[in-house]
């Protein structure tokens, strides 16, 4: 009958109807957002064309490690998604606004290093111009589980001539604010300490037996320092900062011949 449609018109309109229109609704939203995620992570490609046109010109993205990039620095880094898959998505939209939480489990290479990362948390801002809908910020809190196997021997081995360099300026330039040591007779300390405790080599020791791991931020080193007839193992932690890679903690072993 023809008041059926009226009436429930009537309710919604005064906010009264709160049943099956407004789930509707929510999930009209939940699969537009989802689909303007899916136009992002599918146009993470080498060729930019797809992801220049979907980002909006005051796009930002921020990190979990404060790094940040505008439209332009974003777009000049090579990118490659290879899969992706979206869970937990919550999307909101009033007007010509949507935000949307999820979370993103991903496979691809950026800047040439391979990277698998498991489902992390992002928060992305979309709006609707007149061109279309455009992504216009992009929280990534954490970038997940890294192949750092081509990198760590170089991060590694740059962090130990500085060290054997007692150049104070290059010490600190690669190390982390909170930076931490501990020697193997038992004594710690800052990175002041530290830097009071180094001594200039004139023949840099040799880097050997690397393990690394990483995630997110964070790359855990084991090594042993070859150094003459004398093996020490040590444990170096390095924490992402600005994209570079600082030492954040230092462990020394007890050498042996």
């Amino acid at each position: 009958m023809p008041w059926r449609p009226i009436v429930r018109a009537t309710m919604f309109a005064a906010g009264l109807f709160v049943g099956p229109l407004t789930a509707a609704a929510d999930e009209d939203v939940k699969e537009l957002a989802l689909g303007l995620i899916d136009r992002f992570y599918d146009a993470l490609a080498p060729d930019n064309t797809a992801l220049s046109e979907f980002l909006g010109e005051p796009f930002q993205i921020i990190g979990s490690d404060g790094l940040r990039f505008n439209r332009d620095t974003y777009l000049s880094f090579p990118k490659a998604v290879t899969s992706y898959e979206v869970s937990d998505l919550v999307a909101y939209r009033s007007g010509n606004v949507l935000t949307a939480t999820f979370e993103v489990g991903y496979e691809g290479k950026f800047e040439g290093a391979a990277r698998t990362v498991p489902r992390l948390a992002r928060m992305a801002v979309f709006s609707e111009t007149d061109d279309g809908w455009k992504l216009q910020a992009l929280a990534a809190l954490g970038t997940g589980e890294n192949d750092v196997s081509g990198k760590a021997a170089d991060v590694v081995t740059h962090w130990h001539a500085a060290v054997v360099s007692g150049d104070e300026d290059r010490i600190r330039a690669l190390a982390s604010p909170d930076f931490q040591f501990q020697r193997s007779d038992g004594s710690g300390g800052d990175l002041d300490d530290f830097i009071g405790g180094v001594h200039d080599d004139s023949q840099p020791a040799k880097v050997d037996d690397l393990v690394s791991t990483s995630f997110s931020n964070t790359m855990i080193t084991r090594y042993k320092i070859m150094h003459d007839s004398a093996v020490a193992p040590r444990l170096t932690v390095f924490q992402r900062i600005n994209g570079e890679w600082r030492a954040a903690a230092d462990a020394e072993y007890p050498p042996s011949e």
